[in-house]
């Protein structure tokens, strides 16, 4: 593979990492007041999170399959969503068990927020390989597919950046350290980029259990720490609307694109 491929792929995944961080910017604005609304804003990270899960991870592993689906195509995405779901499992356990005995119960906004930033860190994992092999495919079929992709998951990364700063947001956090947290999460994308490029054969077949692992982590996140967290903060009804507004602001970008 030229070295071209592999440097351009590298350089996109970087732009694409940058992006994340300006999910931060409405954050800005002192009139939305997240540290009295971390309930709300639990519940708005809940639906953004699940609906990523769901279009950007979920569904585009099954097209990969192409249209006409059988057990054996859709058997690597469950297969990673298991996976993904068992790893969060095991790491929220070992989490609490290792604060716990250490320094006493770690507060349950504080462990939500590390259990986002490994799971997003995760889900940008296929991101960057998605990005490396579109750029070998281009070069291949001499198109421009590895930049369409590099600024599809861009554009994706925005209300990412926001679903990783509005928990740290509200519980105090300054912008600052919140965009480089959220940066911070899509690192994985330019440092997958590179293998996936000089040998996109291999990492191609891997792409279903991949986007499986990220959007069960995701989805277990979700439930597991989120939204029990909103919960507490706000009303059931409350929190199921904000959480919808995620929902449909991530959807809202499948548009633009």
């Amino acid at each position: 593979m030229p070295f071209h491929i592999v440097f351009d792929s590298f350089i996109a995944g970087i732009l694409a990492s940058l992006a994340c961080g300006l999910g931060v910017f409405p954050l800005i604005f002192p009139k939305l007041k997240m540290e009295k609304r971390t309930g709300l804003g639990y519940g708005v990270a809940g639906g953004l999170m699940f609906s990523a899960s769901v279009y950007n991870l979920l569904l585009p592993g099954l097209n990969t399959s192409g249209s006409h689906l059988t057990f054996f195509d859709v058997a690597p995405i469950i297969i990673g969503i298991g996976l993904g779901a068992a790893f969060i499992w095991y790491a929220h356990t070992k989490m609490s068990t290792d604060v716990t005995s250490l320094s006493g119960k770690m507060k349950s906004g504080k462990r939500a927020q590390l259990l986002i930033f490994i799971a997003m860190a995760i889900h940008s994992i296929p991101e960057g390989i998605a990005v490396g092999v579109g750029y070998a495919s281009g070069e291949v079929f001499n198109t421009d597919f590895g930049s369409y992709i590099a600024l599809a998951i861009g554009i994706h990364n925005i209300p990412e950046g926001l679903a990783v700063a509005i928990p740290m947001r509200a519980n105090g956090a300054s912008i600052n350290k919140c965009f480089w947290a959220a940066v911070l999460t899509s690192v994985p994308q330019p440092l997958a980029a590179i293998p996936a490029s000089w040998a996109s054969w291999f990492f191609q077949p891997l792409m279903p259990v991949l986007m499986g692992f990220a959007a069960g982590a995701m989805i277990y996140l979700v439930i597991l720490e989120l939204i029990p967290v909103a919960l507490e903060q706000e009303s059931p009804s409350k929190t199921a609307w904000f959480f919808t507004i995620g929902f449909c602001a991530m959807l809202l970008v499948q548009v633009v694109i």
